[in-house]
C-alpha cells in the first residue's frame, strides 16, 4: 500500500514527491529517519522507554527581535535556547502525551531525550528528520521502526525533505499554536517541574 506522507502542521513544502517514511542505518550506533507526521509520536513514545535514566531536552529559536538585538552586537547567525529536564519514564510519557502533538507539529522547535547513564539519544530535528543513537546497540530502535512499517533504505535511495529544497521548491517553517498553546507555554509549564535553561546554541 502506497504511503500518503504527511507533513507536520508547521512545515510547508510545495513538492515532496518521492518522500516516504524510511530509515538508513549509518553504522552500528546511529540511525537516521524521515517519518510521516502521524507516525512520529507513537515511535518516540516506544523508543523513550528504552532509554536508561532519561532526560528531556528542548531547543527553541530566539525571536526575530532577539536576533536583531544580537545582530547589533555583531553576533550574526541564528541562535537556539537549549532547555533540559530530568525525567522518569512515566514523566517522559506524560510529556509526550500532553505536549507531543504540539512539539512534533511545531516547525521551529527541536526536542528529544538522552540518557544520564549511557550514550543513547532520540533527537527530533527539523524537516521530520529523527536521529536514534545508541553507542552499544542501535538495533533496539531499529526494531521499533520496523514494527511501525518504516522501511530501511540504502543511503543512495534515502530521500529527506530538506534534500528536495531549492529556490523553486522552498520550505516555510513556522511556530504552531495547538489548543491555544505554543511551545512557549510548554516551557513555562515545565519550568514549574524543573525545566532549566542550560545553554545557547549558535547556528551558522
Amino acid at each position: 500500500m502506497q504511503e500518503n506522507f504527511k507533513l507536520i502542521e508547521g512545515l510547508t513544502v510545495a513538492d515532496t514527491n518521492g518522500i516516504k517514511s524510511a530509515f538508513v542505518k549509518l553504522n552500528s550506533s546511529e540511525i537516521n529517519c524521515v517519518i510521516s507526521a502521524e507516525k512520529i509520536k507513537p515511535i518516540v513514545k516506544k523508543a523513550v522507554k528504552l532509554i536508561k535514566k532519561p532526560y528531556f531536552f528542548l531547543e527553541i529559536p530566539f525571536t526575530d527581535a532577539e536576533e536583531a538585538e544580537l545582530s547589533k552586537k555583531g553576533e550574526s547567525g541564528s541562535h537556539m535556547r537549549l532547555y533540559n529536564l530530568e525525567v522518569t519514564h512515566s514523566v517522559a510519557d506524560a510529556i509526550l502525551e500532553r505536549y507531543g502533538d504540539l512539539l512534533i507539529n511545531d516547525g521551529v522547535t527541536n526536542f528529544g531525550f538522552c540518557s544520564l547513564d549511557t550514550e543513547t539519544e532520540i533527537y527530533v530535528m527539523p524537516f521530520q528528520n529523527i536521529m536514534f543513537y545508541n553507542k552499544n546497540d542501535v538495533n533496539i530502535f531499529e526494531k521499533i521502526l520496523i514494527e511501525n512499517n518504516i522501511q530501511e533504505r540504502r543511503e543512495e535511495e534515502y530521500i529527506t525533505i530538506d534534500s528536495l529544497l531549492s529556490k523553486k521548491n522552498p520550505a516555510d517553517r513556522v511556530l504552531v499554536e495547538l489548543n491555544g498553546e505554543t511551545v512557549f507555554d510548554v516551557i513555562e509549564n515545565l519550568k514549574e517541574v524543573g525545566l532549566t535553561l542550560c545553554d545557547t546554541i549558535r547556528e551558522g
